[in-house]
């Protein structure tokens, strides 16, 4: 049985990079499966990307990425058998899913199906023994907006980390590069 890890925290807290010693400290010496959910549509999102893939190639371990927006790619599972993969971020990919579903007909069911998909991946994986590092944004402190879009983005994440919470062998939130662990 593998180990499903969450790890939150604010935008720029230092999650990800906590993410990647995590996995380093666990003592990972293979080849690590990154899945990025990052789009480059404007000028910072680009540069975040590439500081996040200067990080990546500077450290110990040698990382495997595989870029995703929506749905995992069939490759997912020819790499997946490695011990462990690291999912950056779930914020990014349900704002991916969001912007893709925005004309569907049946918008809520085509949501559920895509977050169903991601919850059948994580068990999976877990199942096989795949080790899986999640880490998200917290963006469920501020208040309420006045947009529809916002709050379904909120409703949505929110049980989305409940889910992954509760199926979490541990849980981390990270703020100022401080680290809680909360399971």
């Amino acid at each position: 049985m593998g180990k499903l890890t969450f790890i939150t925290g604010g935008v720029r807290s230092g999650k990800s990079a906590f993410a990647e010693r995590l996995v380093e400290q666990l003592g990972y010496r293979k080849e690590c499966i990154y899945i990025a959910t990052g789009v480059a549509f404007d000028q910072e999102m680009q540069k975040r990307i590439e500081r996040h893939q200067q990080d990546r190639n500077q450290g110990p371990l040698k990382w495997q990425t595989i870029e995703m927006q929506t749905e995992f790619p069939k490759v997912v599972e020819t790499y997946a058998r490695k011990e462990i993969v690291l999912f950056e971020c779930v914020t990014t990919w349900l704002s991916n899913i969001l912007y893709y579903t925005e004309q569907a007909s049946d918008r809520h069911r085509a949501i559920a199906a895509y977050i169903n998909g991601f919850k059948e991946q994580l068990t999976t994986w877990k199942t096989n023994g795949v080790n899986v590092v999640i880490v998200s944004n917290e963006v469920l402190d501020e208040p309420p907006s006045g947009y529809e879009e916002v709050n379904l983005y909120r409703q949505t994440l929110g049980q989305l980390h409940q889910w992954i919470v509760y199926n979490s062998d541990e849980a981390y939130e990270v703020q100022f590069q401080l680290v809680q662990q909360w399971k």
